[in-house]
Parts: structure tokens; C-alpha cells; sequence
């Protein structure tokens, strides 16, 4: 049997292999055992045979060989026969057009045709045979449309000569594609169709072009779940609209007829005709756009002056914007004629003020303003002489408020305009600036006096009135050359008033506000700023505050200035300055611990000077060093030490934030001046200085590169860190510092190599620290080193060692409490253990963590004795609370019982685990309930439990609540239905908590369980 005769048995029954037996005939072509007449004959018999499902098989066998022909085996001539061959089943025979639309696509991709080739087809198509949507396979159509894509995307002169020497053809285009309704066919078809709407003429066509496509609107079509073609309603809908706003021809159709879908009650029909309107208008002639602008205006001023959704007002905007920019490109004349009904209903809504309608007006001030310098200036000139003759004759504040509101939305447009004043040349540099054009400029006076009068003078509880004000001052300071310096003052001096001056809770708001002016003055006034504002507050910080000396406001107002880089070094030197002022004059340590956080903020959150992108080594010489010899004792100021806790540990916060950039050089020069302070201090505990060390020292040692320190260097500090942590007598605050330390100098100073020998020498060991002389202690600075190691992950044969005596512990009746403890510290975040500090940081060692621990606590607490469990859950909770769900969803089955067995533990120093575990069960129920469908009732019955005033802290009856409100959408109904009236009965004392957060869940809560009520009704 021929292939032919093969393949078309195979056809129906094997796809793959009737397409294996064309490749093999289209391999006998290429080495000439197989000639193409002999191809054509031999299909010839089938492709003319009566059986119409004969003659669609022989055609698939012509395509599919055809598809599997080598690059140049057919010549030119061969493939222009077997065009014309393919041609002419596609004109005699309705059956099979599918695969000839495959077979000529196989051909195109052998060699190009020429433009009549390319012609021809297209009219055989469109002219000589069935329409689209005669042919009843999508599939059949689809292959159709690619073949008509191909022509129009590579052949598109000669398709244009084609519609050009023949009237009809695209009458009979259009009407080719009636009826298609598959959203794959459309997104072609809508493609095809855009190519005659852009580039050609359309004359009496216009109408049927537009209906042809306009017929689709709007797209409804909704992906089915599991879609493969990925095809989705906006990918329609984006075609289509392309295709509504390709030709100017297309205005008298489609502005009417999308307007009056606009009436349309469906939302999503209104977003999507909103869509096509910008389109038309952002697409069509501004000559076109001219004829329609004022019925375009007429229609799309409801949707902004009565908003329905907020984004339909906003998308209105928009096209109200597009329509003037558009109109700026034609004679003024059409520009003026659309401005001015728009002008005059915004005045006319001016007049109603304070309304929607006027905050409306300004909306539409405001968007047609920002679309060009040109259009601001039409606008201020249109709105603001009315606006000011309105603000003047009327002493009704509610209407000067809303006066200052348009107000500002011209101040803000002038503002977005603002960096088109400035023209450059090709190279980029400056040429003009047209700010001194700025139709603004003649009412900034105007301007200036209502919202400074505003400020100073209206009532304070007018909040609103006077954040208005401020506001509009705001804008004005950010305009380009509107105010002179004099103007800028004021307004500074207005903000430093209030803030000084105005310190009730009730003005917090503008308080808040004029801090903000001030530091937008400081950006773009800064001498201005420097002259006035600097001054006044520094004149109100004491050097020694009296009993009631309210000074906060002013320092936090006067260090947020610092975030201006112009003024940071004048801010942070004062700062420095009132800060040695106030110890010489022996200030309270509240004041003291003030001025050194406002300090560090301006380090923090300023804008502090750079060289070569990184802070400027200076900063450390001349304001940290100092602070830092005070606090350690080095200086020889007669002032006051700064050696206490939190002055220790803001000052190595500065100096970290200056150090951690700088270059090794500038870092060894630092560590050479303190090395011999930060390695002594565990020498002498009750040393003032000594603690001081202890705490800054941690800060500057994770500013320095791994580098830094030698082996022996890092030994050393290591031996005196451990002195100090496992010291009994040692503070609190020195002892937690003291073991940072030593999981930062762990992490990064001691090389692996030389861990072993290090831990030995210094008593950091497991032996020494896990032995038999353990301590609490010992302990706890043994989880300090585990976690250096295990952030690290350089060392895991000794990680591993310290985790497995870590979890040996857990059994010990004396400290096992202490060891369970110790694993919630052990994965807690430290700011100081990252790789901004130079530390190591493993990607994994989150899930090395749990893989070593997790599964030995789950087994262990199945057989251990009662009066240790306990240790177990606190420990386990202590390391689920900082897992991420990722790393702990494959265990759910062995976690779950243990967490609902947590929520149980009584005693109250066990508050914070049960805040824990319920955060990990909050967790669980979001991501995965159905892993506690089976422990629902003892869930529920544990939440309940946990609810309950005095025995829970308000933060674990919150978080039991939460969990409880989750419940009745995460599981299934039927899960929770049976629990329904014992919650609701059980929550009705919640409602009465002390706590008024705990009261706003517990309502939450309530009604997500009440609502199971409501769905029993709706049921019936």
C-alpha cells in the first residue's frame, strides 16, 4: 500500500502515526524516490473521490506532508502549482478548506509568494468560497483565520492594492467573518480586521466595518475553570477596543453608540465603554475629536459629578483630560468651544461650595489642568477670579473651605506641569524655563493671604478648614519660583507656630501636617528653612527641661528636617551641641535619652551627606566618637557620662549606621582605638564603663567586615563576652547584649577552621556550657552560640552537637524549663545577625533547624513523664512561631496534636507560648484547614478556653478569637454547625472584656458564627 492509502486508514484511528507516514513520504520527495506529480496523482484519486470524509483525509495528508517538507526541495514554480492546485479545491469543494488554509501556510514558509499569489489567495477566500461561519469546526476556522493573519501581517501592500482595484472586496471581507463566536477565532479575527480599519480607505464601508466588530460589545465571555488556552475576557476585550478606536471613519458610529451603553445599569458595562471612549479619543483626529467634544463632555460630567464607582469618576477624568490635550494639537477655536461649558459649570459649582459637586468641579479643574502648562494657565485664568470674588464676599468658613479645596487642585495641576516649563536642547541642556509664565503667578499673593489667614487665624477645632490650608501652603512652597523667600518664611513661620504653640491632642492632625510642610520647605527652601525654622526650635529645646516641659513635638519636628540633605549637617551638629548642654547642665536622663534618638533618626531616616555613595566617614569623628568615649568612659569631658544602658546602646546604633558602609582601612582604624576596651570588659562586672562596652561594642563589632578581627582578636572577645553572659550577677540589659555578641562574633568572626579550638579555650564548648556544672546560665549562652552557627551554616557538625544537648535538656527536671525556653530565642529575629552587618546568613537553615529539632520534640513527647512535657511544647511552639507555613505544612500531622496540647499548659508564666501557639493555629486554619477538620471539637473547646478573663492575657484572648472567627469559612459546614450555640452563648461574655480590642474581635467573631444562622434561613 501507497502512504497515502496507509495514512488514510490511519487518519481516524492514529494521529501520530498517519503523521509519521507523511514525514515519510515528505522524506521520499527530498531524495527523490517520491517525484510531486506522483504526489499529486496519487492524491489526486482521493482528494476528487466522492466521500467527502475521503477527500477532507487526502487534503490533511497533502497538509501534513507539506508541513514536513525540508526547506528548499520544492523550487519556486513547484510551489506556485501546488498554490494554484490548492487553490482550486478550495474554490470547487466547501469540504477540507481547513487543511488547505495548512497546506498554503506550509508552502508561504517554503519560499514567499509574490503580491498576486498573495491576492489571488486572499480573494479565493474571502470571494470563492464558504464564509466563516459556514464551516462548523473551530478548529477548521481557526487554521482559516491564521492563514488570513499571515497575509495581512506579511503581503499588506498587495491586499491594499487588492481592495483598491476591486470596490467590493472589502464589502465581502467584512461579511467573511459574521458570526464567529469563538473567543481563540475572535482575538484573530479582531487582529485581521484592524489592519483595513488603520490602513485603508474605507469609503462607504465605514459603517459595516464598524458593526462588524462593534457587534461583540460588550465582551461578557468568562474563561471556563481550567482554560488551556489562557484566553482571557480583558485579551478580548483589548482587541475589541483597538479595533472600536482604529479610524477616525468610525466617530459618527461609535460615539453615539457607546454613549448610550454609558446609561447602561451594569457597572462592568460602563468600565468597559469608558475604556473605548479614551481609546477613540487618545486614537481618533483632534479634527474628529472637535466635532464631538461637547456631547462627549455632556455625558461624562454625571459620572464624576454623581459617582457610582470610584474608578468610573476617575476614568471619566481621564478621558475629559484626553479630549483637551487633543483638542491643544488643532486651531484654538475647538479647544475654547470644549473649554467652555466645562468652565462654566465648575464656576457654577463653585457657587454651591461646600458640595460633591464642587469637590467634583475640582476634580475636573484638576485633571484638565495637569495635562499641559498651556491648559493650567486657561484654567487658572477661567477659575480663579471667580474663586477668590466668591472667597472674599463670603465669612461662611465651610465655604471657604471648600473654596481652598479647588483651590489646591489647581496648585497641585501647576505643580504636575511644572517640569515642562523647562526646555533642552538636544544635548540635554537647559535652554528656557517658562516658570515665570505661570498664569498662577498673578494670584499667588491671593492665594497665599486666604490660606495663611486660614492657618493663623481660623478657629483650631476648624481642623479640616486648616488642613486645607496647609495643604494649599504645601503646594505652593513646591512650585518653581511662584513664592519669593519673604513668602516661603511665612508660611515657615506658620507651621513652627503651630507646632510650638499648638501641642493638645485634639490639633495632633495639623501638628502632623505642618511637620510635614516644613520638611517639603526644607527640600525646596533650604537656607530658607536653615534661617528661620532651625533657629525657633532650638530656642525652644532647654539645655535642662523643667518639671512639665513639653518638648517632643518640637524635637521630633526639628529632627524630621533632617531627612533634607541641606540641612542634615545643621540639624545633627545642633542636635550634638544642646545634647553636651544639657549634661554639663546635669539634665534629666529622659531628656538626655530624647536627644539621642533624635540623633539617631536623623541618621536613621535623614538624608545624611555621601562621598562616593557611601556616608561620610566625618559623621563618626566629629558627633559619634565623642558620644562613644563619654559612654565608655575614654573622654576627658568634666559633663556627665553617658555610660548608662540605653545611652550605650543608641550611641553603638549611630556608630553602626556610620561604620557598616566604610571601607577596611577606616573600620581597622576604629577597632584599633577600642580593641582594648570591647576584649577587657567581662573583667569587672559592676564597672559602669565596662557595661557600657559591653552594649556598644555589639553595634560596632556587626558594623565591621569578617575581615576585621583576627582568630585570635575574635578568641578574646569571645572569652570576655561568655564571662560576662555566664555571670549570675550580671544585668539584664548587659547579659542579652552579651549574648548577641557572641552569636555575631561566632557568626562572623571565628573561622570554621578554627572553631573548635576557639569554643574550647573560651568555655563556649558543649562540654563546658552543657556538662555537669550547667547553669541557666551556661544554657542560655549555649543557644546564643548554636545560633550564631546555625545562621551561619559554615559548621553543622558542631551545630549539631549543641542542638542534640540542647534537646537532651528538655527531660532535665532542673533545667529543662530553661533549655525549652531558650529554642524560642534561638530562630527569634536579630537585626544585628544580617547580611547588611557582614554576617552569614544561610538561605536554609530555617528548615535545618526544624528538620533537627521539630521531629525529635514530636517523638520524644509521646513518651516522656508529665511533669516535663510541658518543656517539650514550650519548646516546640517556640520554634513553629518564627517558621514560615512552608517549612512545617508536609508535618501537620504530627504538629497539630502537640500545638492543641500547648493550649492547655495552666501555668501563666506560659501566656506568651499560648500567644504562639494560637498564632501558628491561625495559620494552619487560613492555609490548610481541613488538617484540623478531625480535631474540631477539641479545637474549638481549647479556643474557648483561651478566651476566658482573668485566666488569659488580652493578647491570647485576641488571638483566640481571631482563630475562632476563621473557623466557620475555613471549615466545612458541617464541622462547625454542631458548636454553633455553645460559641455564640460562650462569646457573650467576651463582649464585655475589659479590653477594647478584645471586645472589637469578639464582636468579629460573634457574627461570623451568627451567620451560620442566616445561611439556615436562606436554605429554607
Amino acid at each position: 500500500m501507497s502512504d497515502i492509502q496507509l495514512y488514510l486508514v490511519e487518519a481516524d484511528k492514529n494521529k501520530d502515526e498517519a503523521r509519521r507516514l507523511a514525514a515519510r513520504s515528505a522524506a521520499a520527495l527530498a531524495n527523490g524516490d517520491l517525484k510531486l506529480v506522483e504526489l499529486i496523482e496519487n492524491a489526486g484519486e482521493y482528494i476528487n473521490h466522492e466521500d467527502a470524509n475521503m477527500r477532507i483525509k487526502s487534503l490533511s495528508y497533502l497538509a501534513d506532508v507539506l508541513e514536513q517538507v525540508a526547506p528548499k526541495v520544492l523550487k519556486g514554480q513547484q510551489r506556485n502549482l501546488l498554490c494554484g492546485f490548492v487553490l482550486t479545491r478550495v474554490a470547487d469543494d466547501s469540504e477540507g478548506t481547513g487543511h488547505c488554509a495548512r497546506a498554503l501556510m506550509a508552502l508561504e514558509k517554503l519560499g514567499k509568494w509574490d503580491s498576486d499569489t498573495a491576492a489571488n489567495i486572499a480573494n479565493t477566500f474571502v470571494s470563492d468560497s464558504q464564509t466563516l461561519r459556514d464551516h462548523k469546526l473551530q478548529s477548521e476556522r481557526f487554521t482559516i483565520l491564521q492563514l488570513l493573519d499571515l497575509l495581512l501581517r506579511n503581503y499588506r501592500k498587495a491586499l491594499k492594492d487588492l481592495h483598491n482595484d476591486d470596490h467590493d472586496f472589502l464589502a465581502r471581507f467584512i461579511t467573511y467573518f459574521d458570526g464567529e463566536k469563538d473567543p481563540r477565532n475572535l482575538m484573530i479575527v479582531f487582529s485581521i480586521l484592524q489592519v483595513p480599519m488603520t490602513e485603508w480607505d474605507l469609503g462607504p464601508h465605514a459603517q459595516d466595518l464598524f458593526d462588524s466588530v462593534f457587534n461583540y460589545f460588550p465582551i461578557t465571555f468568562k474563561p471556563p475553570p481550567g482554560d488551556p488556552y489562557g484566553i482571557t475576557a480583558q485579551d478580548l476585550k483589548g482587541r475589541l477596543q483597538d479595533c472600536i478606536s482604529a479610524s477616525s471613519d468610525f466617530a459618527p458610529y461609535s460615539f453615539p453608540a457607546l454613549l448610550d451603553k454609558l446609561d447602561s445599569s451594569s457597572i462592568n458595562t460602563k468600565r468597559d465603554v469608558l475604556a473605548a471612549i479614551k481609546g477613540c479619543v487618545t486614537n481618533y483626529e483632534p479634527t474628529t475629536i472637535s466635532l464631538y467634544s461637547v456631547t462627549l463632555w455632556d455625558s461624562l460630567k454625571f459620572e464624576i459629578l454623581n459617582v457610582e464607582e470610584e474608578d468610573l469618576a476617575q476614568e471619566a477624568l481621564a478621558i475629559l483630560a484626553a479630549i483637551a490635550n487633543q483638542l491643544s494639537q488643532v486651531q484654538e477655536g475647538a479647544l475654547t468651544a470644549y473649554l467652555k461649558p466645562v468652565i462654566k459649570e465648575c464656576n457654577e459649582h463653585l457657587e454651591d461650595a461646600p458640595t460633591k459637586q464642587s469637590q467634583a468641579a475640582g476634580r475636573i479643574i484638576n485633571s484638565i489642568a495637569k495635562t499641559s502648562p498651556e491648559l493650567a494657565n486657561t484654567m487658572t485664568k477661567a477659575i480663579l477670579p471667580h474663586l477668590f470674588e466668591l472667597f472674599q464676599s463670603s465669612e461662611s468658613i465651610a465655604k471657604r473651605r471648600g473654596l481652598i479645596e479647588v483651590l489646591n487642585s489647581l496648585i497641585s495641576a501647576t505643580k504636575d506641569v511644572s517640569d515642562q516649563w523647562k526646555i533642552y536642547n538636544v544635548e540635554g541642556v537647559l535652554v528656557a524655563d517658562r516658570a515665570d509664565e505661570s498664569a498662577l503667578r498673578d494670584w499667588s499673593a491671593e492665594a497665599l493671604e486666604a490660606m495663611l489667614r486660614a492657618v493663623v487665624n481660623a478657629p483650631k477645632s476648624e481642623v479640616s478648614f486648616r488642613l486645607f490650608a496647609i495643604a494649599g501652603l504645601i503646594g505652593m512652597v513646591k512650585i518653581p519660583k511662584l513664592l519669593a523667600d519673604s513668602d516661603v518664611s511665612r508660611i515657615i513661620e506658620s507651621f513652627t507656630d503651630i507646632i510650638i504653640q499648638e501641642r493638645s491632642a485634639a490639633n495632633s492632625e495639623v501638628e502632623g501636617a505642618a511637620i510635614s510642610g516644613l520638611a517639603v520647605a526644607a527640600h525646596h527652601s533650604p537656607i530658607v528653612t536653615s534661617e528661620k525654622a532651625l533657629p525657633t526650635f532650638l530656642a525652644e529645646l532647654p539645655d535642662n527641661p523643667t518639671l512639665g516641659s513639653r518638648y517632643e513635638k518640637v524635637l521630633e519636628a526639628f529632627t524630621k528636617l533632617s531627612t533634607e540633605a541641606q540641612v542634615f549637617d545643621t540639624i545633627v551638629l545642633r542636635l550634638k551641641n544642646k545634647l553636651q548642654a544639657a549634661l554639663h547642665q546635669q539634665a534629666n536622663i529622659t531628656y538626655v535619652h530624647a536627644l539621642l534618638m533624635a540623633i539617631l533618626f536623623a541618621f536613621s531616616n535623614g538624608s545624611p551627606g555621601a562621598e562616593d555613595g557611601v556616608i561620610k566617614f566625618s559623621y563618626f569623628s566629629d558627633i559619634a566618637k565623642p558620644l562613644l568615649d563619654q559612654a565608655l568612659g575614654l573622654s576627658e569631658s568634666g559633663s556627665r557620662s553617658l555610660s548608662d544602658h540605653t545611652s550605650a546602646d543608641i550611641i553603638g546604633r549611630i556608630s553602626n549606621i556610620i561604620l557598616k558602609s566604610q571601607t577596611m582601612h577606616l573600620q581597622n582604624q576604629v577597632l584599633a582605638e577600642y580593641e582594648s576596651s570591647f576584649s577587657s570588659f567581662g573583667e569587672d562586672a559592676s564597672d559602669a564603663y565596662s557595661k557600657a562596652a559591653v552594649i556598644a561594642s555589639l553595634h560596632l563589632n556587626a558594623a565591621f567586615q569578617r575581615e576585621a578581627l583576627t582568630p585570635e582578636s575574635a578568641t578574646n572577645i569571645l572569652g570576655s563576652l561568655a564571662r560576662t553572659a555566664n555571670n549570675s550577677s550580671t544585668l539584664p540589659n548587659v547579659q542579652l547584649s552579651a549574648l548577641r555578641q557572641t552569636a555575631l562574633v561566632v557568626n562572623k568572626f571565628v573561622p570554621p577552621a578554627d572553631l573548635e579550638q576557639s569554643l574550647i579555650s573560651t568555655s563556649t564548648d558543649v562540654a563546658s556550657l552543657l556538662g555537669k556544672n550547667r547553669s541557666s546560665e551556661s544554657i542560655i549562652l549555649a543557644f546564643s552560640v548554636a545560633k550564631g552557627l546555625l545562621i551561619q551554616g559554615k559548621s553543622n557538625k558542631y551545630t549539631t552537637a549543641y542542638l542534640q544537648s540542647l534537646l537532651e535538656l528538655l527531660s532535665d527536671p532542673t533545667f529543662g524549663s530553661v533549655a525549652a525556653r531558650g529554642f524560642a530565642t534561638m530562630l527569634a529575629p536579630d537585626d544585628i545577625l544580617s547580611k547588611e552587618n557582614h554576617c552569614y546568613v544561610s538561605g536554609l537553615y530555617k528548615q535545618k533547624s526544624f528538620n533537627q529539632t521539630v521531629p525529635s520534640i514530636s517523638a520524644s513527647s509521646k513518651s516522656v513523664d508529665s511533669a516535663v512535657k510541658s518543656n517539650y511544647l514550650v519548646a516546640l511552639s517556640g520554634i513553629l512561631r518564627w517558621l514560615p507555613y512552608t517549612i512545617i505544612e508536609n508535618s501537620l500531622s504530627t504538629l497539630v496534636p502537640l500545638l492543641l496540647q500547648s493550649l492547655d499548659l495552666q501555668d501563666q508564666a506560659h501566656q506568651d507560648v499560648k500567644s504562639a501557639t494560637l498564632t501558628s493555629v491561625e495559620t494552619i486554619i487560613t492555609q490548610n484547614a481541613s488538617a484540623l477538620f478531625e480535631h474540631a471539637s477539641s479545637l474549638i473547646s481549647r479556643l474557648l478556653a483561651c478566651t476566658a478573663a482573668p485566666d488569659n492575657t488580652p493578647q491570647v484572648r485576641k488571638a483566640a478569637l481571631r482563630c475562632l472567627t476563621h473557623l466557620p469559612t475555613q471549615f466545612k459546614r458541617e464541622a462547625v454547625v454542631p458548636y454553633r450555640r455553645q460559641v455564640v452563648k460562650r462569646l457573650m461574655g467576651c463582649l464585655d472584656d475589659g479590653k477594647r480590642a478584645v471586645r472589637t474581635e469578639a464582636v468579629r467573631c460573634r457574627t461570623a458564627w451568627l451567620s451560620l444562622d442566616q445561611e439556615d434561613s436562606d436554605e429554607e
